[in-house]
C-alpha cells in the first residue's frame, strides 16, 4: 500500500469518527453547559475549542477534547462565588490553560503515573456522585442545587414539588438511553433520547423548563478584565482546573493507548490542552479536557490521528452556527437524564467492587478521597489522597524491616577486636535506603541497646540517606559514645560520611 492509500484510509477512518464523536458530544456540550451555569452556548464554544485546538496540538492520536464531568463540576463551584463577574471564571480558564502549557514545557506529564490508584478511584466515584446528586431535582422539573449538601436538603421536597411532565421527559430520557445502551452500544444514545425530548415539547408545549434559543454565529474573544486584588483568585481557581483538567486527560490517554496499542506523549498531550483551554476562555467557553467516552467512540468508529478530534470540532461548529432556534425547545430535564447517565459511567465499579479484597490502606485512601471530593473540595481530595496514600505506604514498607540487627559472629569481627568480645559488640545492617521510614526501625533498635561496647553499622546496601535518616543516624551515634560505646561505620559512601 503507498503512502498516499495510507493517508487516504486513515482519512475515511478519521472523518467517521469525527462525525460519530460529534454527534455523541453536541447533547454532552449542551447539558455541560447548563450544569455549569454558564449556559448551554458556553458548553458548545468549550466543545469547538477544545475540540479543535486540543487535537491540532496533543500528543494522543485518536483522543477527543471538550467539556467533561469533573471540569464542569469545578467551573460550577466557581460560578456559584462569582455569577456577577463571568470575567473571573473566564480569566481563570485561560491562566489555566497557561499552566497546563508550562506543565508541558517543564515534561511534568509522566506525574501522572505516580498517583495511587485509590486515589483516581475515589475522585472519580466522587465525581460521579457529584453530577448524579446535583441533576436530581432538575430530572423533575425543579431548580438545580449549588452543591450536594443543598442537593440533599431538596430531595425530601422533591415529591411534593415535581413538576410531573418534566418528571417523565427526564425518567424517559435516561431509560432511553439505558435502553438503548443494551440495543447497541454504538448508538447515539443521547442525541436520540434529546431529539424524542424535544419532539414532544414541540408537539405537546408543556410547562417546564427549557434551555432556551442558543445565538447563533461565530464566538468572538475577548479579554476578560480583572483587578489586581482579583488576582488570587483566579490563580487558585486556575491551579485547580489546571490540575484536573491534566489528570483527566492523561487518564483518557492512557485508556486511548489501551485501545490502539500506541503510546502518547503526555508532555505534547498537555501541550495541547492548555492551548485548548486557552481558546475556550477567550471565546466564552467551559474548560475541557480528554473525554474518556467520545475518544472511545471516535476509536471504534475508525478514528486513529488527531484530525478526527478537530474534524469532530469543526462538525460541532458548523452545527452551532444554525442551532440557535432548534435548542430553544430542549428540555432541562432531558439534560438532566443524560448527565445522570454521565455521572453514572463516571462511578468507578471495579474500584467499588474490589473493596473487600484490597488492603485496608488502600480502602481507607479511596473512602477519603471519595468523602473529600463530595463533600468538600476536588483538588483537596486528590492533594489529601497523594498525602494519605505516601504515609500509608512508608508504613507498610517500614512494618516490614528489611534492615537486620544482631549481635556479631566471631568470624565477622573487624580487624583487631579480640573475639571474646563479640558478645558486646553489636550490628545493624542496612538493606535499603535510610529513609524517615527506616528511621523509625532503626530509632526504636538502638533505644534498646544495653550493656555494648562496640556499634557496627553497616552501610554497604544504602543508596541514599534523608535528613530524616540522618539526624537519626546522627543521634544514635551521639547517644552511643555518650555511654561509652565505641561506633564503627562499615561501607560508607562518600555522600553518607559527608551527612
Amino acid at each position: 500500500m503507498s503512502r498516499a492509500q495510507s493517508r487516504f484510509q486513515y482519512l475515511g477512518g478519521d472523518l467517521v469518527g469525527g462525525i460519530t464523536a460529534a454527534i455523541i458530544a453536541l447533547p454532552l456540550a449542551l447539558a455541560f453547559g447548563v450544569a455549569s451555569g454558564l449556559g448551554a452556548t458556553a458548553g458548545l464554544y468549550g466543545a469547538v475549542a477544545c475540540g479543535i485546538f486540543a487535537a491540532l496540538f496533543g500528543g494522543t492520536p485518536g483522543q477527543v477534547s471538550g467539556p467533561t464531568g469533573p471540569m464542569t463540576v469545578v467551573t460550577a463551584g466557581m460560578i456559584m462565588n462569582h455569577h456577577d463577574h463571568p470575567d473571573l471564571i473566564f480569566a481563570s480558564i485561560i491562566l489555566a490553560g497557561l499552566i497546563q502549557i508550562l506543565l508541558g514545557v517543564f515534561r511534568l506529564g509522566k506525574l501522572i503515573e505516580y498517583i495511587p490508584y485509590p486515589v483516581i478511584s475515589g475522585f472519580m466515584t466522587g465525581i460521579g456522585v457529584i453530577i448524579i446528586a446535583l441533576q436530581i431535582p432538575p430530572l423533575f422539573g425543579l431548580s438545580g442545587a449549588g452543591n450536594v449538601l443543598e442537593a440533599l436538603e431538596i430531595f425530601p421536597r422533591i415529591p411534593a414539588l415535581l413538576n410531573p411532565v418534566a418528571t417523565v421527559i427526564g425518567l424517559g430520557t435516561l431509560a432511553t438511553i439505558l435502553i438503548l445502551k443494551k440495543i447497541s452500544p454504538r448508538l447515539p444514545s443521547a442525541l436520540i433520547a434529546l431529539a424524542l425530548s424535544t419532539l414532544a415539547v414541540v408537539l405537546l408545549r408543556p410547562d417546564i423548563p427549557l434551555i432556551g434559543a442558543i445565538p447563533a454565529g461565530l464566538p468572538i474573544p475577548h479579554l476578560p478584565t480583572i483587578h489586581l486584588p482579583e488576582l488570587r483568585l483566579i490563580t487558585e481557581a486556575a491551579i485547580a482546573l489546571a490540575l484536573l483538567g491534566s489528570l483527566d486527560s492523561l487518564l483518557t490517554s492512557v485508556v486511548v493507548d489501551k485501545i490502539t496499542g500506541n503510546r502518547h506523549d503526555s508532555n505534547k498531550e498537555l501541550l495541547g490542552q492548555g492551548v485548548g483551554n486557552m481558546v475556550s476562555g477567550l471565546i466564552g467557553g467551559l474548560p475541557g479536557a480528554g473525554a474518556t467516552m467520545r475518544s472511545v467512540v471516535n476509536i471504534h468508529a475508525g478514528g486513529r490521528t488527531n484530525l478526527s478530534g478537530v474534524i469532530h470540532g469543526l462538525l460541532l461548529l458548523a452545527v452551532l452556527l444554525g442551532l440557535g432556534a432548534l435548542t430553544a425547545n430542549i428540555p432541562l430535564a432531558c439534560l438532566a437524564g443524560i448527565l445522570i447517565h454521565v455521572g453514572i459511567t463516571i462511578i468507578d465499579y471495579r474500584g467499588l467492587k474490589g473493596i473487600r479484597r484490597s488492603p485496608r490502606s488502600d480502602t481507607a485512601v479511596m473512602l477519603v478521597v471519595l468523602g473529600l471530593t463530595v463533600f468538600v473540595d476536588l483538588i483537596i481530595a486528590v492533594i489529601a489522597g497523594i498525602a494519605l496514600a505516601s504515609v500509608l505506604f512508608v508504613k507498610n514498607l517500614s512494618d516490614v524491616e528489611p534492615s537486620t540487627h544482631h549481635d556479631l559472629p566471631e568470624d565477622e569481627l573487624p580487624h583487631g577486636l579480640p573475639k571474646e568480645l563479640s558478645r558486646e559488640i553489636y550490628r545493624y545492617r542496612f538493606k535499603g535506603p535510610l529513609y524517615f521510614g527506616e528511621a523509625r526501625n532503626f530509632s526504636a533498635v538502638m533505644d534498646k541497646l544495653k550493656g555494648i561496647r562496640y556499634l557496627i553499622l553497616d552501610f554497604e546496601h544504602v543508596p541514599m540517606i534523608d535528613q530524616t535518616g540522618a539526624f537519626a543516624l546522627e543521634d544514635a551515634i551521639e547517644r552511643a559514645q555518650r555511654q561509652g560505646v565505641k561506633v564503627f561505620l562499615l561501607h560508607p559512601f562518600p555522600h553518607i560520611q559527608a551527612q
